[in-house]
């Protein structure tokens, strides 16, 4: 699982690095410009400054970031595709010790300006279809969840209604203009055994 985590880091910071590289040379006009050279917006002096979350979110659409905890159990990718700046439609594919989750979601941003607040609504599934000796009892939340039979073959499937509320951070002027940090409160709701579980998550997202 740290082979998992230290995947999903280096791919990040790979992705960001290759961008900086890419429009270095496409964007050499101003120093103080987003490491994308796509669906940016610019003061008089050069800068791109964007007036609240939801200005940035109106020119870049499209969030790819990391996610730990929460719907996406220990860690995972997710996206996010800004339908109008208000609403987004999220996806996400999460690993962790004895199992799999992918969730599908809707989110709501508020303005704000460099802090602002979102809900999520959505659905995430946890799975695991093969014995072998990585088990699932390392989840706090599946552990709520499964039986001992269940945990002990470590053949299951639980699905999850998702509903969270957060605050994330927003740049929205020079260089990294599109990074967001967030962190939520979540309630997942096992539909088949009727089983709540409080729990949490902290991310990056970056949006292009």
């Amino acid at each position: 699982m740290k082979k998992l985590i230290l995947f999903a880091a280096v791919a990040l910071i790979q992705t960001v690095s290759f961008a900086q590289n890419s429009s270095s040379g496409q964007l050499s006009f101003s120093e103080n410009q987003s490491v994308f050279a796509k669906n940016q917006k610019f003061d008089t002096d050069g800068t791109e400054l964007y007036n609240s979350n939801l200005d940035l979110k109106a020119h870049k659409r499209l969030g790819l970031g990391v996610m730990i905890g929460g719907a996406a159990g220990l860690i995972g990718l997710n996206g996010e595709i800004n339908v109008v700046p208000e609403d987004a439609a999220i996806a996400g594919l999460g690993f962790g010790t004895g199992y799999t989750s992918f969730n599908l979601g809707w989110k709501h941003n508020f303005e704000g300006y460099y802090l602002s607040p979102y809900t999520k609504v959505g659905y995430s599934k946890w799975f695991n279809t093969s014995s072998g000796s990585n088990s699932a009892d390392g989840s706090d939340v599946l552990k709520r969840v499964l039986t001992d039979e269940e945990l002990r073959t470590n053949r299951f499937n639980a699905d999850f209604i998702v509903g969270s509320f957060g605050l994330e951070y927003n740049q929205l002027e020079g260089e990294l203009s599109g990074m967001n940090l967030f962190g939520e409160v979540a309630m997942m709701a096992e539909i088949k055994r009727g089983v709540f579980v409080p729990t949490g998550a902290v991310g990056i997202t970056y949006y292009y």
